[in-house]
């Protein structure tokens, strides 16, 4: 005899295909759903986003090609006049100047140029991201190359660079022996001439003194050819590093700068000068000067006359000879300051 078991809840076949194949649908549903948001999302964004770097790449500009909308990446061809670099920032520039424009373009490496070179340069326009600020992006001009077409010539000339005025000084309330520097050659002096009168101020004083307090390490002494020729502090990294990149070639002047003084004036002891001149010949720069010995402890001082022969070649400079007289010796009277 056979006997059917009831199965308790028994779902038909049919019922159970249906709730399985609704299950799977509202599955796909939820996804199409899902990838229709961020499909969405990313395609509203995306012409916002566009728009801006093609807006910004689109104003691409540079004083090198003034009134040019330029193109990132592409590679451009300009002549212009070297000026300087500069390597104390996170990046290293390279300063030229085009018509009344000077632009720094970014560097790698070593330069052998002068101020005045006329120069062919490649450059693009780069992209780069400031250290400290890695999320900004800036676009700039970066050198790939540079070559000199027209190099920097010397220019005859003399000039009575220094000389001594009586003026009446307030803070002293007297009349007292002034330096006179000629400002308007300074204002278009040539590096290899302020390296030449540079080098020679360096070792005699010049109206030395410490601007404010005397620092530990005497690194604030302030003379006055130094700052008329824009090199900063007697003895100071900016003073110094220009000398040693124009004698680079010099072993002799590399080691005499190994003793540059900080001799401020009114010490008991010290050497000014008198009278400074230069002149221009060919590639020759000769700078000839008088200079005073003083020791106001024994009432005594010496005159002698200088002149000292630079020779301008290959972008450097190098001290050739140094011609000097006997000193003549004088005998003086030191004033009573109580009197």
């Amino acid at each position: 005899m056979n006997r059917s078991i009831p199965i308790p809840h028994r779902f038909s076949l049919r019922w159970l295909t249906y709730c399985m194949l609704l299950f799977i649908t509202l599955q796909a549903c939820q996804s199409s759903n899902k990838s229709d948001t961020q499909a969405t999302q990313a395609d509203s964004s995306r012409p916002e986003s566009m728009s801006i770097a093609e807006d910004t790449l689109s104003k691409l500009q540079s004083k090198l090609r003034v009134g040019e909308s330029l193109t990132l990446g592409a590679v451009y061809t300009d002549t212009v006049s070297f000026v300087d670099v500069n390597d104390d920032g996170d990046y290293f520039l390279l300063h030229v100047k085009k018509t009344k424009d000077t632009v720094g373009l970014l560097y790698d490496g070593s330069y052998d140029f002068v101020r005045g070179d006329k120069l062919a340069i490649q450059w693009k326009i780069d992209s780069i991201r400031p250290a400290g600020d890695p999320d900004f992006l800036h676009f700039t001009e970066r050198l790939l190359s540079a070559s000199v077409v027209k190099p920097f010539k010397l220019q005859p000339r003399s000039v009575k660079f220094l000389w001594h005025e009586e003026r009446f000084m307030e803070e002293y309330d007297a009349t007292v022996s002034t330096i006179v520097l000629d400002e308007g050659y300074v204002a278009n002096i040539s590096d290899p001439e302020k390296a030449a009168l540079g080098y020679v101020a360096t070792f005699i004083g010049n109206e030395c003194a410490w601007d404010g307090k005397a620092t530990p390490n005497r690194s604030n002494l302030k003379c006055k050819i130094l700052t008329a020729l824009d090199l900063g502090y007697q003895c100071s990294n900016t003073h110094l590093g220009f000398l040693r990149h124009w004698f680079r070639s010099d072993s002799t002047a590399l080691k005499k700068l190994e003793s540059c003084p900080t001799i401020p004036d009114g010490s008991t002891i010290q050497e000014t000068f008198d009278k400074i001149d230069l002149k221009v010949d060919g590639n020759e720069i000769i700078v000839a000067y008088t200079i005073v010995s003083i020791n106001t402890r024994e009432g005594k001082s010496w005159t002698w006359d200088v002149k000292d022969h630079f020779r301008f070649h290959n972008n450097r400079l190098e001290l050739v000879k140094t011609e000097r007289s006997e000193p003549a010796a004088a005998d003086f009277e030191v004033s009573d300051s109580d009197s």
